[in-house]
């Protein structure tokens, strides 16, 4: 074993110098432009993809290379068992693949920490460690695909895509890297066999190959409804392509400018002052805030955008430290460390990773801040109640200021907010009428007395997980009144069997998903559950499930199974449905025939 490992690293030894000192060389000269710790999160994800393919190809080579039939026996038929030839295999190729990918980043880490006045935190010191993690998941999925069954084994490339939608942040995300990379080393560990053609007998086995085979076929069945929506572009019957949207449908709703949208909500209101307002909509200033999505998350090892900022006047550069929770200050020009800067007079630490926003504000979960050029101080001039988030830094609102949290929408002073540098006590607090993660817009006009306000909640509606969507137009007062002047339901323009096919493909593996994405992630206030689809689509699910069952039935009787294992096919593609039909026939070649044999005819003499 150990020499097998020797003679791959021997072998491979060339080219992973080369890859290294390419992949050092294009770090090396972007440290030099830029602070590499303060890229967003897009930049990231380039190199993920760039490390991801390169463990892929070498996957694929390398098991190439003794996929060959009489190279393959030659390799199996050592006096070694067979997962002890993989793990040596494998081995190699990690360490292979760590030297390439983790120790480049590993000497720039090195590099910003000891030779610049850049932050580097303990997350960026992650990086390489995420890094060489992902290269290895690209590679066993790459050898899996290469060894395993060609009809079936590509579903492998699926699993390290979960790294792009998986919700885990810092070293929760590390953990969510090595579940994927255990789950794809049993799966080269059971294809990795004289036959690798031949099914494993052991049913944990099985599931383990079933499932990712399964969930490519979800995937893959979900993906060919863009191919009706293609032909809805091509005829000009694309609501999305309309030159006018339907009418009353949540894509007018989200095209509508702020007047405009004002003007829709008020349409069916039979409040008296439902006409002056019209009149105010079309000569007043609307604002419109769009709520965030994400929140920087203490120890994350990327950025949602670089948490740093410039101030000119002072010749100071401000960067915020995870591991200090305070910004670090260096010379713009020189760029020599200056020090650190805090809250307040007391130069406390940030409850959260913080973030500039514009030109004006900073905020974190909990506050929002200013800083000062004059004093070169932070001031906190937000603070939201306790248990409650940041969902929309400040923005103007007329003469005052909005901030929106996950619960509700605050009104505070713009006069004291542009005169002074105290804490702002909110004027007005408005409660949200609906979960702020299926808010997609508020807009609203300043009255003589108050605000006329729209909130339109129809995020989520084309992903199928809001089934429901409105807008509800409120009145508030200068006191703090608020009531309802409309309410509309909103039309999902796109047909339900469309939007919710995530979920009717098979509820199961839409379940299994979405567990998966949650996979050792903090909860996340700003993101909202999926709501229930309608009954017409779950009595959809029951009939593909029973349609799996019955196609189960019929293909499995041509395939060669035990009567145990026949049957708990059947079931599992009654429980999970089509997707699971699929890997069913997929994964099992049809019984030969005798009708299907041509007899050989003797030739004549």
């Amino acid at each position: 074993m150990i020499d097998l490992f020797k003679g791959e690293l021997l072998r491979f030894r060339l080219w992973a110098a080369i890859a290294a000192a390419i992949n050092l060389a294009v770090l090396g000269f972007l440290s030099r432009m830029v602070d590499l710790a303060q890229q967003p999160i897009f930049v990231y994800q380039v190199f993920a993809a760039v490390y991801a393919v390169a463990g892929i190809l070498l996957g694929l080579y390398q098991m190439r290379t003794y996929r060959k039939p009489n190279q393959w026996l030659n390799l199996l038929h050592r006096p070694l068992h067979r997962l002890r030839i993989a793990g040596a295999l494998s081995g190699a190729s990690v360490v292979l693949l760590l030297a390439a990918v983790a120790l480049p980043i590993v000497l720039v880490c090195l590099y910003q920490d000891t030779m610049t006045a850049r932050v580097v935190d303990t997350r960026h010191w992650l990086l390489p460690v995420a890094g060489g993690l992902i290269a290895v998941s690209g590679y066993l999925a790459g050898a899996y695909a290469m060894v395993g069954n060609r009809r079936y084994s590509f579903a492998a490339f699926l699993l390290p895509n979960l790294f792009m939608y998986a919700q885990a942040s810092g070293m929760a995300m590390l953990g969510v890297q090595l579940v994927v990379i255990a789950f794809l080393a049993v799966l080269l560990a059971v294809a990795f066999k004289p036959d690798p053609a031949v099914q494993p007998r052991n049913p944990l086995a099985v599931l383990a190959v079933a499932l990712p085979v399964q969930v490519g076929a979800y995937f893959l069945i979900w993906m060919l409804g863009f191919g009706i929506e293609l032909w809805w572009t091509v005829s000009g019957t694309h609501p999305l392509n309309m030159p006018a949207p339907p009418r009353g449908g949540y894509i007018e709703a989200e095209r509508a400018e702020g007047k405009d949208i004002l003007l829709l909500g008020l349409e069916g209101s039979r409040d008296p002052e439902a006409a002056l307002w019209r009149e105010q909509i079309a000569l007043s200033d609307v604002y419109t805030t769009y709520p965030l999505r994400n929140l920087p998350v203490q120890g994350s090892l990327t950025n949602l955008s670089p948490l740093e900022f410039a101030d000119g006047d002072n010749n100071v550069f401000l960067v915020f430290s995870h591991d200090r929770e305070r910004f670090v200050t260096r010379g713009l020009r020189d760029q020599r460390p200056i020090g650190e800067l805090g809250v307040g007079e007391k130069q406390a630490a940030f409850p959260a990773p913080t973030m500039p926003y514009g030109t004006t504000y900073l905020y974190n979960a909990h506050a929002a801040y200013q800083y000062d050029s004059d004093q070169q101080r932070m001031f906190e001039r937000v603070r939201l109640p306790q248990g409650e988030v940041m969902a929309s830094p400040p923005a103007p609102a007329g003469d005052n200021i909005l901030v929106l949290s996950d619960r509700a929408a605050y009104f505070y002073p713009g006069r004291e907010a542009m005169n002074s540098l105290d804490l702002l006590q909110p004027l007005l607090r408005v409660a949200m009428p609906g979960h702020v993660g299926n808010l997609s817009r508020m807009d609203m006009i300043e009255l003589l007395d108050g605000y006329l306000v729209s909130l339109t909640y129809t995020w989520g509606v084309w992903s199928g997980e809001m089934q429901h969507p409105f807008q509800q137009v409120l009145r508030i007062d200068s006191h703090g009144n608020v009531r309802t002047v409309a309410h509309r339901a909103l039309n999902v323009d796109l047909p339900p069997v469309y939007t919710t096919r995530i979920w009717w493909l098979s509820p199961v593996l839409r379940t299994l998903c979405l567990r998966a994405q949650e996979l050792f992630a903090a909860k996340d206030p700003l993101r909202t559950a999926p709501q229930p689809v309608p009954r017409t689509m779950v009595w959809l699910a029951l009939a593909c499930c029973v349609v799996s069952l019955l196609g189960a039935m019929g293909v499995s009787g041509r395939q060669s199974h035990s009567p145990r294992a026949r049957w708990a096919w059947v079931l599992l593609c009654g429980v999970v449905g089509l997707p699971a039909l699929v890997s069913l026939w997929l994964m099992y070649p049809m019984r030969e025939r005798l009708d299907d044999l041509r007899l050989v005819q003797p030739a004549a003499a």
